[in-house]
């Protein structure tokens, strides 16, 4: 977490209109790690089904299959909604309704946690109550990661991260938001958007319509910023943003993608959709 900190304080110094952003994620990251799940349910995978799985391409689980720690996770959900009081007008009023919807029973909060691994669920339960859907989510999705990262821990053993080479997690499933280049060759590999896993990918491959033409695979970075740059995909119009390790230390990509977003406005000018967007921006 110093270490963190450390690089914060780099980012703020060299950006400064990102300071209120960073300054939230630091405490946010300071909440999650300060709390680890009391309860660790572990998943079991039947052999047949792995073996099945790994045939077929498909990721060892579900969203919804990750053990979740309700007590660890209502009391994260508390302390991040107290951050966001101190964050933004905005986040602060929504803060306020989703705890008046909870004190009101017009959530109820553990249904909500269940069913905040399901995106259209968190849509649904926003527009009945009128709160923003990208914040109450953000704040499900934050406080239920302690509990989703321990089931990704657990199934690491299970995969080999080498031979993936898919577009989508091996572990739950879901798109990647990131892409790192590491090592003196600068292996690419991509992080899932849910559970945080990485895996191996080609350097010349589009994670969201599977192109490998160099053709219309292009990249685009800011004049200094030589170890971030978007990944751009001329087939399906898309783009990741993509996290250069070799000269860069390895040590918080999302931290990284955060403090780069001006790199995504570049790209969504340039008529480029992100399929994954960072949630710190909302």
């Amino acid at each position: 977490m110093e270490k963190l900190k450390t690089r914060i304080q780099q980012l703020k110094r060299k950006r400064s209109g990102y300071g209120k952003m960073l300054n939230f994620y630091q405490k946010v990251k300071e909440a999650q790690q300060s709390i680890k799940p009391s309860k660790k349910k572990p998943i079991k995978l039947k052999m047949e089904w792995k073996e099945l799985l790994a045939k077929e391409g498909f990721s060892l689980i579900q969203k919804e299959d990750f053990p979740l720690d309700i007590e660890t996770s209502t009391k994260l959900f508390t302390t991040l909604c107290e951050i966001g009081k101190d964050s933004n007008p905005h986040m602060a009023e929504q803060v306020k309704k989703i705890k008046e919807a909870i004190d009101n029973k017009r959530l109820d909060f553990k249904k909500l946690l269940i069913e905040g691994m399901k995106e259209e669920k968190i849509k649904k339960v926003a527009d009945e109550s009128a709160l923003d859907e990208v914040v109450l989510s953000f704040l499900i999705q934050s406080s239920m990661k302690p509990s989703i990262e321990a089931g990704r821990d657990q199934l690491k053993s299970e995969l080999d991260s080498e031979t993936w080479l898919k577009g989508f997690c091996p572990v739950c499933g879901s798109l990647p938001h990131l892409s790192v280049l590491k090592g003196e060759a600068g292996k690419r590999y991509l992080l899932c958007s849910y559970c945080g896993y990485q895996w191996r990918a080609d350097r010349l491959f589009c994670p969201f319509c599977s192109n490998q033409e160099q053709g219309s695979l292009n990249y685009l970075y800011g004049e200094g910023e030589e170890n971030y740059r978007i990944d751009l995909c001329d087939r399906c119009h898309q783009y990741i943003k993509t996290i250069d390790h070799r000269t860069l230390e390895e040590l918080d990509p999302v931290l990284e993608d955060l403090a780069t977003l001006h790199l995504d406005i570049l790209a969504s000018q340039k008529g480029y959709k992100r399929p994954v967007p960072n949630p710190w921006a909302a």
